[in-house]
């Protein structure tokens, strides 16, 4: 077998679903010709896995039968410590945002979740989420249209300390006020 045979993508395009309803010609993986197979094999898409944090994926389980389509991902500075926020698109205009907490000492994951975003007033598949960190904003996208949503909603907590507090949203703190976006030290005195 030549070089050029072994590098050449071959026919069908190895990026798809084997699928008939799709317009394909073949309905299973299983029918490809020898030339697809052995250029998977040759070309893998990951070299190495790459292991969750902790060693143990984090798993959500959401309510109402809602599958997850889409994901971002903000690295935050809070009062006490990094956390990772996530954002995940489901199939029914809902965005869920939330952290995980993991306690070293019982070497467990919880996953908090911080809030249900209503993006869209009909129900359809978030197809895009972007996440802006230095405008402090989540584009989300559907076959629809595309929402504005600020990562930051303190006045949501309520107007007391406690409420602020317990929301355990690393974007707020208490100002001594109101419940507000925090703002790490040097970057704005509050």
């Amino acid at each position: 077998m030549a070089v050029n045979e072994i590098n050449t993508p071959p026919s069908p395009p190895v990026v798809k679903c084997a699928s008939r309803v799709n317009g394909g010609s073949f309905s299973s993986s299983r029918d490809y010709p020898d030339e697809t197979l052995r250029f998977v094999r040759s070309h893998p898409t990951m070299f190495r896995p790459i292991p969750p944090l902790h060693r143990r994926p984090v798993l959500l389980q959401t309510d109402g039968g809602r599958r997850l389509t889409q994901i971002a991902v903000d690295r935050v500075e809070a009062e006490d410590g990094h956390y990772d926020v996530l954002f995940l698109g489901t199939d029914s205009s809902v965005v869920l945002k939330l952290i995980t907490i993991y306690n070293k000492e019982t070497d467990v994951t919880e996953e908090v979740l911080l809030e249900e975003l209503h993006v869209f007033k009909v129900p359809v598949p978030i197809t895009e989420i972007l996440l802006s960190s230095k405008r402090q904003q989540l584009y989300v996208g559907s076959e629809f249209g595309v929402s504005q949503v600020r990562l930051h909603r303190c006045d949501l907590y309520g107007p007391a300390c406690a409420d602020c507090c317990l929301a355990r949203d690393p974007y707020c703190a208490w100002d001594g006020v109101t419940c507000s976006r925090y703002y790490p030290s040097g970057l704005n005195s509050k």
